[in-house]
């Protein structure tokens, strides 16, 4: 009886004991969910505050639960750690998830607490063994969860003290790193008949106005940048805070604000880490005047994120930075104010120059010029032709032989942009916005580069109902420009295109010819006045359709029209009067049954070949005419 007595008195003080380790732990866990902003970490301990209430007030096997209530209270104190001062959106993602995987945990035990405390008092004496069991694992899972928590909170410290040891030694923004220095480019040579163009941009940037250079490949921008980084006048204002960035060899899809910012901070000889703590580089950037040349930034505005990108520069140009951009597009100008510089052809004497200084074996001037005159004076052009020449060694008769027989080819140097026509006009032709354009965009490209004199905007218009918008759209990329009413493309691009797509659209061309081949049949002064424009574009039309046997009775009809109108507005020689020679005549009814020869389609009648003989020999008659002319006022001149 005494030994029952004391073991009962045992019992409630150990009873008692649990009771006031149950209640602390309660007060702890709804004391810090006061605290914590986390409205997940708040759910947590106010489930595991609810199942202790239950432990606490009707369960039966308090005791198994003291392994429960220490965990409990570890839990609290892991939790709170883990999300001091952060709520939910503050939490990162890994934390989130393992914090959510304890909330679903802790929700199953208290569910699982609750079925128990509904049980009767004989069936909670019945599971109390089996209870037993499941608070057990109950508390391995919570330890194991508890544990993923406490390595999470390691990484998180062991990244901060890389941090810290980072911040520590990382490198001053306000000196270069000694592994890095500021390289410019190189001066451009050959580099002639730009001067004016160098002293009108080096104003602009001496009085703080950004500008753009826009152009077509291959026209020089590039060159004229370098140009312009080296002038006196420029390194005597800016000196050592003068840097080029080029993002020429960059595919659009791999441009991000970092890759801008590394390549900046490289430019600029910092350590490209210190992109990101682009705050204190731009800080540096723009504590004194600094010219900051951006080549090929058509490539920023064709990122995927170009809003962020040009963000960037408009940052710079909102400063102390002066900003120089080249670019193909007149699209791709940052938000802020540019002064846009079209960079045009060379003046043929420099032209002349270009190619001289770079071949030099004599080549005889009227040689040169005809090279010339086939490259519209496009500098990318010049400098292929003239490497070509003094590679193969060429006299003046051998370079132009294969310039007359292997135009395009003779234009491609090597690889890359700067040995290849092809490799430019492509890079112009791929890029997004271009592509973007359309089908039709394409289809009048090459309809414009099938006509050496280009489409007025009548005949653009006429071709469909985006043609204009197109037109106007591929003149901003520098792939064509207008050239008064008519939008054409220089020489070289015209050249890479027509052997590329020797046949444009067959819609298009139609609409094209249908519209010619009417004017030629049209009052005298109609034809006269389309002769004397477009006289180039009719012959191209009418020599492409001699040659594929396109319309011959049609075309024959246009020819003479058009040879009658040439002797009298514009003499000069033209290939048709040779292809109308080759033209094969057809039979005629009755004589092709009595040779037993069919008529061929592909033929024109006798009387059409007598036509076109005619008026050949009219044109002839008139070129002779006026060459007598002008040999006579030239021989009274001299005179």
């Amino acid at each position: 009886m005494v030994l029952s007595m004391k073991t009962s008195a045992r019992n409630n003080v150990d009873n008692d004991r649990y009771v006031a380790l149950l209640s602390g732990t309660i007060t702890v866990i709804d004391t810090a969910k006061a605290a914590v902003p986390s409205a997940l970490v708040q759910s947590i301990l106010s489930t595991v505050s609810n199942i202790l209430a239950i432990a606490k007030n009707t369960l039966q096997n308090e005791g198994d639960f003291r392994g429960l209530i220490e965990q409990c209270r570890v839990i609290c104190d892991v939790v709170v750690r883990a999300t001091e001062g952060q709520t939910d959106g503050d939490l990162n993602s890994e934390l989130s998830d393992i914090i959510i995987n304890l909330k679903s945990f802790v929700q199953s035990i208290h569910e699982a607490v609750v079925s128990a405390n509904e049980r009767s008092v004989t069936q909670r004496a019945l599971f109390a063994l089996s209870d037993k069991d499941r608070i057990a694992s109950w508390v391995r899972e919570l330890d194991r969860r508890v544990l993923l928590i406490n390595m999470h909170l390691s990484m998180i410290t062991q990244r901060r003290i890389d941090q810290l040891s980072r911040q520590i030694n990382r490198p001053s923004v306000s000196i270069a790193d000694e592994g890095w220095r500021v390289v410019l480019p190189g001066v451009p040579s050959p580099f002639f008949g730009r001067d004016h163009l160098i002293a009108r941009i080096t104003e602009q940037l001496l009085n703080r106005r950004h500008v753009t250079l826009c152009g077509p490949g291959g026209i020089g921008k590039t060159s004229l940048a370098k140009a312009i980084i080296h002038d006196s006048v420029i390194a005597e204002k800016f000196q050592g805070r003068r840097y080029f960035v080029s993002f020429d060899e960059l595919d659009a899809s791999r441009i991000s604000p970092g890759t801008v910012r590394e390549r900046i901070c490289r430019a600029a000889g910092l350590d490209g880490r210190l992109s990101e703590r682009w705050e204190e580089v731009t800080e540096f950037l723009t504590g004194a005047g600094t010219l900051l040349v951006i080549d090929h930034a058509d490539a920023l505005t064709a990122a995927r994120n170009a809003d962020s990108v040009s963000r960037i520069t408009n940052d710079l140009a909102s400063s102390s930075v002066v900003l120089l951009l080249t670019t193909r597009s007149k699209h791709t100008a940052p938000y802020c104010i540019t002064q846009v510089v079209s960079v045009s052809t060379l003046e043929r004497k420099h032209a002349r120059k270009t190619f001289e200084h770079v071949c030099p074996q004599h080549i005889p001037t009227e040689i040169i010029d005809e090279l010339l005159d086939g490259v519209n004076d496009h500098p990318l052009s010049i400098n292929i032709l003239a490497r070509r020449a003094a590679q193969h060694e060429w006299s003046g008769a051998e370079l132009l032989s294969a310039w007359r027989t292997h135009q395009a080819a003779l234009l491609e140097n090597g690889e890359g942009k700067y040995h290849s026509l092809r490799a430019t006009v492509e890079l112009s032709l791929n890029a997004p916005s271009v592509i973007g354009l359309g089908d039709d965009a394409r289809k009048l490209l090459e309809i414009i580069a099938f006509f050496p004199q280009g489409l007025d905007t009548m005949r653009v218009k006429a071709l469909c109902p985006s043609a204009t918008a197109d037109a106007d759209a591929l003149c901003m990329h520098s792939i064509t420009h207008r050239e008064g009413n008519r939008f054409t493309m220089l020489a070289p691009v015209r050249l890479y295109l027509g052997h590329k797509v020797p046949n444009p659209d067959a819609g298009f061309l139609n609409t094209i010819r249908n519209m010619y081949y009417r004017e030629l049949s049209g009052p005298i002064e109609r034809r006269q006045a389309l002769v004397e424009a477009e006289d180039v574009n009719v012959e191209r039309l009418i020599a492409f359709d001699f040659s594929r046997a396109i319309n011959l009775d049609d075309s024959c009809c246009t020819c003479v029209s058009f040879l009658d109108n040439l002797a009298i507005c514009k003499p000069r020689e033209t290939i048709l009067t040779t292809m109308l020679k080759e033209l094969p005549v057809r039979s005629s009814g009755i004589l092709a049954k009595v040779t037993s020869r069919p008529a061929r389609s592909k033929a024109v009648s006798l009387r059409n070949k007598t036509l076109l003989a005619k008026s050949a020999g009219t044109l002839a008659s008139s070129i002779r005419r006026s060459t007598l002319v002008s040999t006579f006022l030239r021989t009274l001149f001299v005179r």
